[in-house]
């Protein structure tokens, strides 16, 4: 039942981040007012966009290795990537609380999302242990 839990949430999980990853890859200047991070007097500086496309690249990475994980790892190497997710859900759930924008739609999407993976992880991680 671990595995299995576990397993649905990575793949979930790597749905939104290829999502974001598009998002961020094709359209940076559309997600940053998505969360409401203001713009200069002349728009988005050439280096928030490329730091935005290189967020969506890493974010990539992710996404594709999440379902691999999911499929093949073992219960004990799901266990220890989900400990590992509870901790990058929570950090990008704080920095998105933490971005310097006000409260909109996008902050508070992004916010509750980091939020309900790390439930779902920590949900996750409450089955049975395999040698208990």
């Amino acid at each position: 039942m671990l595995a299995k839990r576990l397993g649905f949430t990575l793949r979930s999980g790597a749905i939104v981040f290829a999502l974001s990853a598009f998002a961020l890859l094709a359209f940076p200047v559309s997600f940053l007012q998505f969360l409401a991070i203001e713009s200069g007097p002349l728009g988005y500086s050439q280096e928030i966009i490329w730091a935005m496309r290189m967020t969506g690249a890493s974010l990539l990475i992710a996404a594709v290795m999440m379902p691999l994980v999911a499929a093949f790892a073992s219960e004990r190497a799901l266990r220890q990537v989900a400990v590992l997710m509870v901790g990058i859900c929570s950090l990008l759930t704080l920095l998105t609380f933490l971005t310097p924008a006000p409260w909109a739609i996008g902050k508070i999407s992004y916010a509750a999302v980091g939020a309900l993976f790390t439930m779902a992880y920590i949900y996750g991680l409450r089955g049975r242990r395999r040698n208990h």
